[in-house]
């Protein structure tokens, strides 16, 4: 794993050089599952006008009975099997994956497949979801051209940060009093922290629950004793203010923080790299802790699988 979340500027590089200029439409929907979704789940808060579903829902609950006329689907594999049977409720629509030649890329009606460039990827998603992030960020008038820069020439850091992160959830594990391990966002780092937690729970094996600030504070801070809660809190967002006050109360109430407060870049650009010192986490935990393997209690969901 370590040597793909090297490869993250390089192929972050790759995927904006391919897709410079790309045009994304607004208004539809932007289905997929897992961190195809979340990757989505950014821009609706960051005020671009989609409309981010996860995939297995859509499907089933809020496609109505009528012909959709566009939309976009995004499987990092292509082969998502929730992500293709949506493709047959739309007339045409976009699809977004790392596979040119992939189910959902080969489909009639699919007008257009866009490259993510990740190259090959054998655990988690980690090249996908920030070239997902750069195609999105690109596709709607972001230029990410500055900060890809930045996030190569910080991973110093991301790697320092995430073995501090690491040794504290190896602390937590060791200690008999641990309740839980929660990771809070806000807005569009509520996707990162979606997307960081299904990255360590996956290479762990341990339940790692993301929440908004504001879902947190209505409730589950009553779990705060003996509890891990990491806080990604950037300058500049709309709840820095309630979320550095609740860090404080439930820090009193005996939680353990760690607060990540600065991404070196400009807001509504930190979803690109707070993910990053996770991913090094994820790495470092998979080998401290001798997990033996990405999937043991089942394979990835693919095609055929409950339709």
């Amino acid at each position: 794993m370590k040597t793909e979340i090297y490869e993250i500027p390089y192929r972050a590089e790759l995927c904006y050089q391919k897709n410079k200029g790309l045009i994304l439409p607004e208004n539809i929907p932007y289905l997929g599952m897992g961190s195809s979704y979340y990757a989505a789940l950014v821009f609706k808060y960051l005020g671009v006008n989609i409309f981010p579903e996860t995939a297995s829902v859509f499907h089933k609950y809020l496609h109505g009975s009528h012909s959709i006329q566009n939309g976009v689907l995004i499987s990092q594999s292509g082969e998502s099997s929730e992500t293709i049977w949506c493709a047959e409720r739309f007339q045409s629509f976009l699809s977004i994956s790392n596979n040119t030649v992939s189910t959902l890329a080969k489909l009639s009606n699919c007008s257009k497949n866009i490259e993510l460039c990740a190259g090959t990827e054998e655990k988690v998603p980690t090249k996908t979801y920030i070239n997902t992030l750069v195609v999105l960020y690109l596709g709607f008038g972001f230029d990410v051209a500055g900060i890809l820069p930045v996030m190569k020439n910080n991973y110093t850091n991301y790697i320092r940060e995430g073995i501090l992160i690491g040794d504290l959830i190896c602390k937590s594990v060791k200690s008999n009093k641990r309740r839980g391990i929660y990771i809070l966002g806000n807005g569009p780092n509520l996707a990162t922290a979606r997307q960081v937690a299904l990255v360590l729970s996956q290479m762990t094996k341990m339940p790692f629950i993301p929440l908004s600030v504001s879902e947190y504070d209505h409730g589950f801070k009553e779990t705060a004793s003996n509890s891990l809660v990491f806080i990604i809190n950037p300058t500049g967002d709309a709840e820095f203010e309630r979320t550095a006050e609740l860090s404080k109360t439930i820090e009193k109430a005996g939680a353990k923080i760690y607060n990540l407060l600065d991404s070196g870049v400009e807001y509504n650009f930190s979803p690109l790299v707070y993910p990053l010192p996770f991913y090094f986490a994820s790495d470092y935990l998979f080998k401290k802790l001798k997990v033996k393997n990405t999937y043991i209690v089942g394979s990835k969901i693919t095609q055929s699988k409950f339709r």
